[in-house]
């Protein structure tokens, strides 16, 4: 109705209302939607209960273990074969003395008799076992080879040299005479010992050579015998005003001596 009355002012005042109602306008919503904002951020609710906790459960099925392996198969039965019985001779030994002393004894050597099973082609009934075909029973058992067949042991042989007779006392006066001295290796492992040596005392008295014709066991008392005859001095041998070399085997036994 107004604007009939009066068209021009109503339409400038229209204007005029619109221009300025509008940034009131914005502006009002602007606030409302960042009060809400606000609100929604300052309004934190803290929870009354506690979570819930959650546990993952799994549940596995134990394998059974595997059966026990089979037993291994029996062994083959061993076949045993009938064991046979031999029966060796053991010479008789000496018992040897348990200190070395400073004077070569005599030691007499009883020869065992033995049975003889079997005998030899060429021997006699009365020989001894190892000896030479073809000898006579009056020969005498251990003599040196290459003696002179009815000789005396001991007696000047072929070699111009005196022989004396195993373990018997030399006809010489020592001079120098230390007997091998037990070797400490030996006598604290408790072994035991002998050995044959043969040793030739030149024209001089000294001792010229020495060999192992019967060798121990272990040679650890082989040297210390050797090294200690090698030192050995006598008083020259002399027959009918001339010098003779003299020839001597000698047992020698090595013994730890009982302290029981």
């Amino acid at each position: 109705m107004f604007e009939t009355v009066a068209p021009e002012t109503f339409s400038k005042r229209s204007r005029r209302v619109l221009y300025e109602s509008l940034p009131v306008s914005l502006a009002l919503h602007g606030v409302v939607a960042a009060a809400a904002v606000a609100a929604a951020v300052w309004n934190v609710a803290f929870p009354s209960q506690s979570p819930r906790v959650v546990r993952a459960y799994q549940l596995v099925s134990i394998i059974p273990d595997p059966p026990p392996p089979p037993p291994p198969p029996a062994p083959p039965k061993a076949v045993t074969q009938p064991v046979r019985q031999v029966t060796t001779m053991v010479p008789q030994q000496d018992v040897a003395p348990t200190v070395i002393p400073d004077v070569i004894p005599i030691v007499t050597r009883e020869i065992p008799k033995s049975i003889i099973t079997a005998g030899v082609v060429g021997g006699i009934e009365g020989g001894v076992p190892g000896g030479t075909v073809g000898g006579s029973p009056e020969g005498v058992h251990g003599g040196d080879v290459g003696g002179t067949k009815g000789g005396t042991i001991g007696g000047i042989v072929t070699d111009n040299r005196v022989h004396i007779e195993r373990d018997k006392p030399l006809p010489l006066y020592p001079v120098s005479q230390v007997y091998p001295q037990y070797p400490e290796d030996a006598r604290l492992r408790h072994w035991e010992d002998s050995l044959v040596v043969r040793y030739v005392i030149g024209m001089d008295g000294r001792v010229k050579e020495v060999t192992v014709i019967s060798a121990p066991e272990r040679p650890i008392f082989a040297e210390a015998a050797v090294k200690a005859i090698r030192t050995w001095r006598f008083r020259p041998y002399v027959k009918d005003g001339q010098a003779q070399e003299v020839v001597h085997e000698l047992t020698v036994n090595f013994v730890i001596e009982s302290t029981g």
